[in-house]
């Protein structure tokens, strides 16, 4: 597993909050052993946990892809993708999938503070006895939903939206007043559906960071949903309404390059 690192934000509400409320946001551990950043999460001790998908893998492990690009980078992405999923079969049984790393990663991180999840595009089969595990555990599940919290005198709404079945939830939750936070997992998706609707902070994953970072400025190689040097990699964009990190998880056979698993600590003041 590669090292990881902790990125931190400070997001200006404006709303006159008497003291910081402090973020953590964890994305894409693909029930992976993510116990360095549950410890980071640990020592930063923060008001809020908001994971933003992939935490479990619950979904037709068949790689199909359907890139909507020109024929060389089509090529090219599902050699990248057919060749992972090849190289998988091959890893070492500790660096596979085991959904006890994920129930245990959350088990902890609701000790540490109050966790809200939303779903990635690898949950889109999760199981009933996961969504038990997740109530009984007291994590606070938004499945095209949201709910209003409070953090000392922070009051917000926080939306979860998923990769798929948000077209009837997502108007109702734009059309709320006070300050949104939402948790998207996609960046794309923020960019084609959500960058001017007023949403006041989205919290994303996904990309992994591009999982090869080249360059001065650190442009991912391959980011998924956009493609090869997609720009929206990691990182704050569009003023910082946007956040995407890097994630957890190492998930792929190939190793990431000058890009560390991430956590992402944001300073809401």
């Amino acid at each position: 597993m590669s090292k990881s690192v902790v990125t931190r934000y400070r997001v200006d509400s404006g709303l006159g909050l008497s003291q910081p409320v402090r973020i953590a946001h964890a994305s894409d551990l693909h029930e992976r052993n993510c116990d360095d950043i549950l410890e980071k999460i640990r020592t930063k001790n923060p008001d809020l946990i908001l994971i933003t998908g992939d935490v479990f893998e619950r979904y037709d492990n068949r790689p199909q892809y359907d890139f909507e690009h020109r024929p060389v980078k089509r090529l090219i992405i599902n050699i990248i993708h057919y060749g992972n999923f090849l190289l998988n079969k091959l890893m070492p049984s500790e660096k596979k999938a085991n959904e006890e790393n994920a129930r245990r990663f959350l088990r902890e991180a609701v000790k540490i503070a109050p966790v809200y999840m939303s779903l990635g595009n690898h949950e889109q089969m999760l199981l009933e006895s996961d969504y038990a595990f997740l109530e009984k555990t007291g994590v606070t599940l938004l499945e095209n939903a949201d709910t209003e919290v409070r953090v000392r005198d922070f009051r917000f709404i926080l939306g979860g939206m998923s990769v798929w079945g948000y077209e009837e939830w997502l108007p109702t939750f734009l059309a709320k007043g006070g300050y949104k936070i939402l948790m998207c997992h996609k960046p794309d998706m923020y960019v084609d559906l959500l960058k001017d609707s007023g949403v006041d902070l989205t919290l994303s994953g996904h990309t992994h960071g591009g999982q090869v970072r080249i360059g001065k400025k650190g442009m991912g190689f391959f980011v998924p949903g956009q493609g090869i040097f997609g720009r929206y990699a990691r990182g704050s964009f569009f003023g910082g309404r946007l956040i995407v990190s890097a994630g957890c998880a190492n998930t792929v056979a190939c190793p990431r390059f000058f890009n560390p698993r991430e956590l992402v600590m944001i300073e809401v003041r």
